[in-house]
């Protein structure tokens, strides 16, 4: 330990002041600045005054007492100013002794968490890897609760959040092929260029790494004290004031961080006496139970949007150097950053530092925090694009939540009873849920998976209709809980744009899937067609005993079927048709029966799937409407009636079906339907107007129906998916 120290202060004398305290600030090993061309000479820190604005003039592309633009000499004041924050970093003082003070300082004014003066600075430490484990627990007031090893320099500034200095005195260039971090996030195989100027100076981690620091953001939006904004040549006020405002602190703000209106203080400050007691760095409140403190938080930044950039930043600031005696309160306090990404987004202008921060977190996996990082960032992203939880979670899923149990085992129902259980995480939409349904059948295509749909079937409702896509699986199960209706979630599939699988062959699944969806509609006698209400040609006569001799296999049956079987084996219309009797539909079957009777239950079932593929209404979906139909001679009907009808919907397009023979009595392809259209009546009916015809001639075609939201859904889905098949086969 003390040969480690003196290696440090021989190396101390080679490295300037300046170089040493942005060390610090960054985390950054100073074996590393000595092989750096930072104090290099010519280097902008080893000049002079005079020469560092000479060497900016040259960098600019001046000469001395060559006159420069207005837009040039915008930029030669944005590098000087670059300059003075390098050269306030000359006079941050460093303490060697140890750690910050635990209680806020007296003079600190306006309550940012100012916890004293950088430190450790200069101190080394030992190699995580090589200590014990108890040796660790010693030095828990000097170390992270990240665990890992500690960078030989800890300053204590933003350095987990790896998004570097900050500052405007330096950027940090990655080593390719170095690891991005040491176990707490500190970046050790990097260096500082003084100035921001490099010869590799186009790297895109480097400039990811420099321009969305959350110091940086902290500079340019974090409000400050009265007495610095009256003070501001005071270079240390200026350098505590943002950079213990990034960094955790164990004790409530006496002031926003943000510039926030004065009715949102009180709130803000609430926020964070509730992160604070959640995370355990304040005495627990029994009347604020940690349920109770997430609740505060989602409610205040649900009502009022402000606030939303605010506690994200007093997240990033607990989750950042975090110090806490309190074993759990980092890994508290990026859970609750985790919760907090699945409900709210952020502004445009703190999301890029806030991606960075979680960015920089997650990339590490030898840190403790890397994989609830990586779930904020997930959620965050989901947030963006599915517009965040809209409910407030359930007591169980914060506590299980905050007990590290992020995912929730969510029994979904497939046609025909089955049953399998998806991890549905705090952030889980639909679409995450069919998607992994459809992998489990074999379907990887995303176009593919479009046509299945999740539905809540809840208790005594006699319509449903299916999830939307990015709705919250939890927001749908809370509340539907904390009504105590019961309720199951059923994954099926909605559209046959798609022909079936054969090539390669299907999944067992998919079979068993598709065949108990069709089956029940089949027996119902919606996919039999009966022309003038007589008997089906033979071909149909046929395969109707033919699937009849496979349903009693399917039901893994190995006797021949007999009469009192047969009857629940055919559609509901063909047993009432004249022209066959009962005796002739057995014969048929059992004539059926030998071809099928050596097969395993899934092949008759693919067969099934096989021959009613090639029926017209195979792969429809029905529904029951109403339609005013006016007959052929309107002088008999001077007034119209409603007519009941069944509307089909298959990938030929809408069919309006008679209720009793199913005959198409008429037919529109879906290039012909314009639109839809919803309407209510006074008295509460729902209607669905449809647009149909060309340019030249249309016609709107109005239905009553409880499901006009379900057609429509169906209807946009079809021509969505067959004008990107039209699109497919142009490119």
């Amino acid at each position: 330990m003390v040969q480690l120290h003196r290696m440090t202060q021989s190396k101390g004398s080679t490295i300037s002041s300046g170089v040493r305290a942005a060390a610090a600030t960054l985390n950054v090993p100073l074996e590393r600045l000595e092989t750096s061309n930072v104090n290099s000479p010519g280097s902008p820190n080893q000049m002079s005054p005079t020469d560092k604005g000479h060497h900016l003039h040259h960098m600019m592309g001046g000469h001395p007492g060559q006159h420069q633009s207005p837009h040039h000499l915008h930029h030669l004041h944005h590098q000087q100013q670059q300059q003075q924050l390098m050269d306030e970093f000359e006079d941050m003082h460093i303490d060697h002794g140890g750690l910050a003070d635990s209680s806020p300082p007296p003079t600190m004014m306006g309550g940012y968490g100012n916890e004293g003066r950088l430190h450790g600075g200069m101190k080394h430490g030992i190699n995580g890897q090589q200590q014990s484990q108890q040796q660790l627990q010693q030095q828990s007031q000097h170390n992270s609760p990240y665990g890992g090893e500690r960078s030989p320099t800890d300053g204590g500034m933003a350095g987990r959040a790896g998004s570097g200095g900050g500052t405007g005195s330096g950027m940090i260039v990655n080593h390719k092929g170095s690891p991005m971090g040491n176990g707490n996030g500190n970046y050790s195989d990097m260096h500082i260029v003084a100035g921001g100027h490099h010869e590799n100076d186009s790297s895109p981690t480097q400039t990811s790494l420099t321009k969305h620091s959350l110091l940086q953001f902290a500079m340019q939006h974090f409000r400050t004290d009265d007495e610095f904004k009256s003070n501001r040549s005071d270079k240390r006020a200026m350098r505590n004031q943002h950079a213990d405002l990034v960094k955790w602190q164990g004790y409530p703000l006496r002031a926003p961080l943000l510039r926030l209106p004065a009715d949102l203080t009180p709130l803000a400050l609430e926020c964070f006496d509730c992160v604070l007691r959640y995370c355990g760095d304040l005495a627990v409140d029994p009347e604020l139970s940690e349920v109770k403190c997430v609740y505060t938080v989602l409610m205040h930044c649900h009502k009022h949007l402000a606030l939303r950039d605010e506690v994200y930043c007093q997240l990033m600031k607990q989750t950042t150097a975090n110090r806490s005696a309190c074993p759990d309160s980092a890994q508290r306090a990026w859970r609750l950053l985790s919760i907090l990404a699945a409900y709210f987004g952020c502004s445009d202008a703190l999301r890029p530092y806030l991606i960075e921060h979680l960015t920089s977190a997650a990339s590490d996996r030898r840190r403790p925090c890397h994989g609830t990082a990586a779930v904020c960032l997930t959620n965050l992203r989901k947030t963006a694009r599915c517009g965040g939880r809209k409910n407030v979670p359930s007591v169980e899923e914060v506590t299980a939540v905050s007990a590290g149990r992020s995912a929730r085992r969510q029994i979904y129902r497939l046609p025909g009873g089955a049953e399998r259980i998806v991890n549905t995480r705090c952030s889980t939409v639909v679409g995450d849920v069919i998607a992994e349904l459809c992998s489990l059948l074999g379907i990887e295509s995303p176009a593919e998976q479009q046509e299945f749909s999740l539905y809540c079937i809840v208790q005594g409702d006699a319509f449903t209709m299916p999830l939307a896509a990015d709705e919250y699986i939890l927001d749908v199960t809370t509340e539907l809980l904390k009504s105590g209706q019961p309720f199951y979630l059923i994954f099926c599939r909605s559209v046959w744009h798609f022909a079936l699988k054969r090539d390669p062959a299907p999944t067992p699944l998919y079979i068993e899937v598709l065949f108990n969806q069709v089956a029940p509609d089949y027996l119902e006698g919606l996919l039999l067609e009966l022309p003038n209400g007589g008997a089906p040609s033979p071909d149909y006569v046929r395969d109707m005993a033919r699937i009849a001799a496979i349903l009693h296999r399917a039901a893994d049956l190995n006797h021949l079927p007999a009469m009192k079987e047969i009857k629940f084996l055919l559609p509901k219309p063909a047993l009432s048709l004249r022209e066959l009797r009962p005796a002739q539909w057995v014969a048929l079957v059992q004539s059926a029966w030998p071809s099928v009777a050596g097969l395993s239950p899934i092949q008759v079932k693919a067969q099934f799937l096989n021959v009613l593929s090639s029926w017209p209404l195979f792969g429809s979906s029905f529904f029951a409407v109403k339609r005013v139909w006016a007959d052929e001679n309107p002088m008999e009907e001077p007034s119209p009636m409603w007519r009941e009808l069944i509307l089909a919907l298959n990938r030929r397009g809408v069919l309006f079906l008679d209720p009793n023979t199913h005959e198409t009595m008429q037919h529109w392809p879906f290039n012909e339907v314009i639109s839809t259209r919803k309407v209510r009546s006074e008295d509460g009916a729902l209607f669905l107007d449809m647009k149909v015809g060309n340019l030249l001639q249309q016609r709107v075609i109005r239905v009553q129906t409880e499901q006009a939201h379900e057609i429509s859904r169906l209807v946009r889905q079809y021509i969505t998916m067959a004008q990107a098949q039209q699109r497919d086969r142009r490119e």
